[in-house]
């Protein structure tokens, strides 16, 4: 029987913008009272999900009839790994985790990474150690992303809290917690013609090693068609953010989240971010497909 035949259906939502703490890191964690946004970033929508201010401002006309074109879509981030790809003996006991990440609605490039140049300081703290929302004291990847251009909307999906096994295997990450095999995000989003979707989460033991859509993102919406009903997988990567030294194998170095005792504690590496299969290691990685599946779907 294959992991996909045992994966079980877990659903995360977020509920408001959550730093991120992997076990073992520094951060915040939690939220506030249900349905409150933190800082008075974003707002709350209908479905509890985390959506920036701008949200639907940008949808195009329809030259026909002045109406709005525009659409709503589900986006789902699931965990598809196996659950023993790695040493039992490791701090995720040779699961893979995904966490909590931040998406962008555009158009345009990819605006989270830019191949071939040194990511920022709010990718370096979610390839790192997963917060969306950057080391203490430091702008997050969240931020970076509400203030780019051009960018409709952007936004974290994360839990409001932990919960049971598979998004907590170890019972012991505060705050939002990252998925294990079986475990899904699914936020929605609102789209017109033209626009694309980026997003990126930490892959989970690595150093500095993340998931997200590629250099042109996901297509939403194409000028010419319907919005997207279907997996997107396709349009996603590992990629390795070049800001620490993958040292040792996954799982089992010290700088590693969750083993690490701070989030920023490894050696800085000054690289640049490329794809995770252009970079030779040495360290065993699995295809992106066998990691996370993506699926878009109109609402």
């Amino acid at each position: 029987m294959t992991h996909r035949d045992t994966r079980r259906r877990f659903l995360a939502t977020s509920g408001g913008l959550v730093t991120l703490a992997l076990a073992g890191c520094a951060g915040d964690g939690g939220t506030g009272d249900e349905g409150e946004m933190d800082d008075g970033e974003g707002m709350n929508g209908d479905d509890g999900m985390n959506e920036s201010d701008g949200m639907g401002g940008d949808d195009e006309m329809n030259g026909d009839d002045g109406m709005m074109e525009s659409a709503t879509v589900r986006v789902r981030i699931e965990n598809v790994a196996p659950a023993d790809f790695y040493s039992a003996d490791g701090p995720t006991s040779g699961a893979i985790w995904v966490t909590p990440g931040a998406y962008a609605v555009h158009e345009g490039e990819n605006p989270i990474y830019g191949l071939g140049e040194p990511a920022s300081i709010g990718l370096e703290a979610l390839a790192e150690a997963g917060p969306p929302t950057g080391f203490e004291g430091k702008d997050g990847l969240v931020d970076g992303l509400d203030a780019a251009a051009p960018v409709a909307h952007s936004g974290a999906y994360t839990p409001p809290d932990t919960v049971a096994d598979p998004n907590d295997p170890t019972g012991e990450v505060p705050g939002a917690p990252p998925i294990a095999p079986g475990g899904a995000f699914e936020f929605e989003v609102d789209i017109s013609p033209g626009h694309r979707l980026s997003f990126a989460s930490m892959f989970v033991p690595s150093n500095d090693v993340f998931v997200s859509a590629d250099e042109a993102g996901i297509a939403l919406w194409p000028e010419d068609g319907e919005p997207v009903d279907g997996d997107v997988t396709d349009a996603v990567s590992l990629f390795d953010a070049g800001t620490e030294p993958n040292a040792e194998p996954p799982g089992s170095g010290p700088d590693q989240a969750p083993a690490q005792d701070a989030p920023d504690q490894g050696a800085d590496e000054n690289g640049v971010v490329r794809r995770l299969s252009e970079v030779d290691d040495g360290h065993e990685y699995p295809a992106v497909e066998d990691v996370v599946q993506v699926t878009v779907t109109p609402t």
